[in-house]
């Protein structure tokens, strides 16, 4: 049974035919996992906890650098050479003092997925390295743990959504095949527009919520985002099946 003063927080929600009080009761049930707590994270989680989801656990070992701040919200000067995910924490909670943050500053790899994961109904896969997001599509595929991928990089991003709960559904090495001898370098290396990955991290917790509660799912779409032209193109993916993760 939700409170009043939580229906009354996500009033707004309550007004969409899509959301009743099982949904929101939902949302507070749900553990969610964000691998990534710099431009996409940040956002992703803001929205996140702010929609409803009362338990984050937060996946980054890095620490703030005055490089992240123009894209990296939650973040200020005040809170360089601190880990992201520590600063993200205190920020999140004082924003919405009952949400459940676990802050974990860690590498997300094939060693503590398992781990992480645990109690999880969704992933998000916020991190800037081409081979992680394959470790984390492979993880998810195997365990049957949606998965929301965000990336950004210069004017350009990305947004696809990995549910291997549905059948005949592509994965993200369906799409992008990994390649061992690919450099793994950071999107920031490349340069980036900062209002793009906030667009996008945003993007990523509606997708997230809407494939929690069911809601006019996107499994099975590739949306692409150029920032510089504002030109959205949404691409229906099928199933590779010689994929060697989820064939």
């Amino acid at each position: 049974m939700v409170d009043e003063h939580v229906l009354l927080r996500n009033s707004r929600h309550l007004l969409l035919n899509e959301f009743n009080e099982n949904s929101i009761e939902f949302l507070l049930e749900s553990r969610i996992l964000i691998v990534g707590a710099g431009g996409l994270g940040c956002p992703a989680a803001l929205y996140l906890a702010t929609a409803g989801v009362k338990k984050i656990r937060w996946v980054d070992p890095d620490k703030v650098d005055i490089s992240n701040l123009p894209r990296q919200i939650l973040f200020s000067e005040n809170d360089l050479n601190v880990p992201k995910v520590i600063v993200g924490k205190r920020i999140l909670k004082k924003i919405v003092p009952t949400l459940d943050v676990d802050a974990i500053e860690e590498i997300a790899d094939e060693t503590n997925l398992s781990k992480l994961s645990s109690g999880c109904n969704i992933v998000l896969d916020c991190t800037d390295r081409f081979k992680t997001r394959h470790v984390i599509n492979k993880f998810c595929v195997k365990n049957k743990i949606p998965l929301v991928i965000g990336s950004a990089v210069g004017w350009s991003g990305q947004l696809m959504v990995v549910n291997s709960l549905k059948r005949n559904t592509a994965c993200y090495a369906c799409v992008f095949e990994e390649n061992q001898e690919f450099t793994d370098d950071p999107c920031g290396a490349f340069g980036i527009f900062s209002p793009l990955v906030g667009t996008v991290g945003l993007l990523q917790a509606g997708e997230a919520i809407k494939t929690l509660l069911k809601i006019n799912q996107t499994t099975g779409k590739l949306l692409l985002l150029n920032a510089l032209s504002l030109n959205f193109d949404r691409i229906n993916l099928t199933k590779n099946t010689n994929c060697n993760v989820c064939s």
